[in-house]
């Protein structure tokens, strides 16, 4: 007994399209990852001795700025992320390095090492408050913040604290660009630092 119901018949140019289409979405490339790091021009090395030590510990980064992904902002109340740009290591953990070396290379210790490289006379602390690119309509910037403060050996109270906030216009607008005026920032902070501990690494422990 032959059935009445018509059968459903799809016309052959709306199934020959559904196949190229999905044959297109399956083939078509990702876009590249593209990775970025931070490059600073490290101080003159100085022949001044000096007596402290440092240990300059791992730095921490307030959510989200501890990920890989750039981070953009285009209003003061939206954060949004780069699927295909991104840091090659984590900011605190590029951020912590270079401050090392940084630190190595000025008059004010004998030895700047890791956590784990032996005992100091002080240790360093950071914190990452902010790390993002800033857009506006015309022009992007860099913004980079990061708390650090200092303790003596054996001592959990700090001995000095401070706050650095710094700002630096991009040349172009892209996330390379970004990344280069993050660099410039990230030199301009650590160039206070060194600056700032000075007088604290040359005064004599409090009694």
């Amino acid at each position: 007994m032959s059935s009445n119901t018509p059968s459903k018949r799809w016309p052959w140019g709306l199934v020959l399209g559904i196949v190229l289409f999905s044959g297109c979405s399956l083939t078509k490339p990702q876009p590249e990852v593209r990775h970025y790091t931070l490059e600073i021009a490290l101080p003159a090395a100085s022949s001044a001795t000096a007596s402290a030590t440092l240990v300059v510990r791992p730095f921490s980064a307030q959510d989200p700025y501890s990920q890989e992904r750039l981070v953009y902002r285009t209003s003061p109340y939206q954060l949004d992320f780069y699927n295909y740009h991104r840091w090659a290591a984590p900011p605190p953990e590029q951020i912590a390095d270079w401050t090392r070396r940084y630190l190595r290379d000025t008059a004010l210790f004998t030895r700047v090492s890791p956590t784990g490289e032996g005992a100091a006379d002080f240790a360093l602390n950071g914190k990452i408050r902010r790390l993002e690119e800033v857009d506006h309509e015309q022009t992007w910037e860099a913004v980079l913040n990061i708390d650090f403060w200092l303790t003596r050996a054996e001592q959990r109270t700090p001995v000095w604290f401070q706050s650095y906030t710094t700002v630096q216009q991009a040349t172009k607008r892209n996330p390379a660009a970004v990344a280069e005026a993050m660099s410039r920032n990230l030199e301009a902070i650590l160039s206070k630092l060194g600056a700032d501990l000075a007088p604290v690494v040359a005064a004599p422990p409090a009694p």
